[in-house]
């Protein structure tokens, strides 16, 4: 290729031309209990429990639990036979929420391989980063969908039929030697606190990941999840493997872009459940009928990926009842969740509360020394569990600063009350020094919603020519106030180093592919902008009123 760089040697092109059908082999159910500890045999053992039950419902299609397993199966058995695969190979699976999907992810498993999954959209140099740091053998995509610019024709493909039936060949695939503390995925975080960072995950940490949240979200069979999280995502990967492994019905209908859709589909569908991140609730809660819509079927609705001001879950508490409301905490580096709030506690629970450690899971709140603080007492967050990561891809470094003695080092502030409850106080790295103070990004943020009428307000660091550090602000919702106006307050109510070096008012936040707002753009906008209005100027540009950045 023209870049140079080393890339796989296969590309396997998955099809499926919408025939399902169920037949398995005698020895299916045989197989499948094979190893407890493998997360690849978890789904078998799960499927093969249910069958003809409906695992996928999209729109004009329906696949069983049956047909997934046939999928999967066949998935594994072409990554097995291609050149060059060996266990523990990298498989980069680019595809979005979709049967070819699921099927390669639990394929790369019962082959012995490693799942790499990320976004099909994905930047072409960021894509070929992570498929040359990761050495991937395979790159997996879908027939019907367009080839990323990275892969193209020059790399050797072949391709597998998804459909059809499976019976004696099941025995071509060997018991596996991989499972437990054995590596099964690496999740690339989405970068909005630093550069993405390879997250290794075992089977035993999905496993007992998926076990705690089907635990306290009490998830059976019977749950139809509408699945809006993209699966490549660590939270969307969690709403995915704690269901399958249940034999729930996935819902992949709807779109973010045009939300109506999201409502439509749940009432459609029937749908128990819906999982998001704090920017989707707004989204929701601003541009859809769900005020006006009945719902009868939703049994709860799930948050997390980030901080829900405590006003919008009321409000959001309010219009879905009565369908409770879980408000979630957790990291990549933790399978996703960590801590929940039970959803007849929050309303009389303190804003900023991310409530008490999931089941399986220990949380404490220690000072530098890494001893727990008193009570009230400001300190890091750490966690100790079954689903805390083996560490970063390639990056030993990292991972001695991240995991110490068993503990997972959050990085985000925290304290406890008297009963126990967690409150998030924001994340240490997140502080930035301007003109040699200590700021916190979330001081600017609180106060733009609080004194500005923002309905939601960004703050990111940016380097302003010739003089330094500062903050940026991007607010929307703040179309009463003039722009002599927040200039104004902003130097009335706040230190000068709190005051904004450079203000714009967006109509909806730019969000990155994890649908969290995505601050290293903000970070670019502001940089860009503010040399044009001058170097060594540190003043607010006029605000303009528009889209994405």
């Amino acid at each position: 290729m023209s870049t140079g760089r080393r890339f796989p040697a296969n590309l396997l092109i998955l099809k499926a031309d919408g025939t399902r059908t169920s037949s398995l082999s005698t020895g299916f159910i045989e197989f499948s209990e094979r190893q407890t500890d493998h997360l690849g045999m978890q789904f078998l053992s799960a499927a093969s429990r249910n069958v003809d039950q409906s695992a996928i419902l999209t729109k004009g299609a329906e696949s069983s639990y049956g047909d997934l397993s046939i999928a999967a199966l066949r998935v594994a058995i072409a990554l097995q036979s291609s050149p060059g695969f060996i266990p523990g190979a990298r498989v980069v699976v680019v595809l979005p929420n979709c049967f070819e999907y699921i099927a390669a992810f639990y394929g790369t498993l019962l082959a012995g391989g490693v799942v790499v999954p990320v976004p099909p959209k994905m930047e072409r140099q960021a894509l070929e980063r992570i498929i040359e740091s990761t050495e991937a053998s395979t790159v997996v995509i879908a027939s019907a969908a367009k080839r990323p610019a990275s892969l193209d024709e020059q790399i050797p493909s072949y391709s597998v039929t998804l459909n059809g039936t499976f019976s004696d060949s099941i025995n071509q695939l060997p018991a596996q030697n991989v499972g437990g503390n054995g590596l099964a995925a690496i999740f690339f975080t989405s970068g909005s606190t630093g550069d993405p960072k390879g997250v290794m995950l075992s089977h035993q940490n999905l496993i007992s990941n998926a076990a705690s949240i089907q635990q306290y979200l009490e998830i059976n069979s019977q749950d139809r999840p509408l699945c809006v999280l993209p699966f490549y995502h660590a939270f969307g990967n969690s709403v995915l493997q704690s269901h399958l492994l249940a034999g729930a019905t996935l819902i992949l209908d709807g779109s973010t872009l045009f939300p109506e859709t999201l409502i439509n589909a749940i009432k459609s569908y029937q749908a128990t459940s819906l999982s998001a991140v704090p920017d989707l609730v707004r989204v929701l809660l601003d541009r859809t009928s769900l005020d006006r819509s009945e719902l009868p079927s939703l049994r709860y609705l799930a948050v997390a990926g980030g901080a829900l001001p405590y006003d919008l879950a009321v409000e959001l508490a309010k219009r879905i009842s009565p369908a409770r409301l879980f408000l979630m905490y957790g990291q990549t580096e933790a399978t996703a969740r960590l801590a929940y709030v039970p959803p007849d506690r929050f309303q009389n629970l303190p804003s900023g509360c991310i409530g008490k450690a999931i089941p399986g899971v220990e949380l404490e709140v220690v000072n530098e020394t890494g001893n727990p603080v008193a009570t009230g007492t400001t300190g890091e967050l750490r966690a100790r569990g079954s689903n805390v990561m083996l560490g970063y891809w390639q990056d030993e470094a990292s991972t001695a600063e991240k995991i110490s003695n068993g503990w997972l080092l959050t990085g985000d502030l925290a304290e406890t009350d008297s009963e126990g409850w967690i409150y998030h106080r924001g994340r240490q790295n997140a502080i930035v020094k301007i003109a040699g103070f200590r700021v916190h990004p979330a001081d600017l943020e609180e106060f733009a919603v609080r004194v500005l009428s923002a309905s939601q307000a960004v703050a990111v660091a940016f380097e302003a020519p010739q003089v330094g550090t500062r903050l940026a602000l991007f607010l929307t919702g703040a179309d009463v106030l003039t722009h002599a106006e927040i200039i104004s307050r902003c130097r009335e109510a706040l230190p000068r180093h709190m005051v904004p070096g450079f203000v714009r008012l967006l109509d909806s936040m730019p969000l990155n592919s994890s649908l969290k707002v995505d601050r290293p753009l903000l970070t670019q906008v502001a940089e860009r902008e503010s040399k044009m209005t001058g170097a060594g100027q540190v003043v607010v540009p006029s605000i303009t009123k528009g889209g994405n950045p």
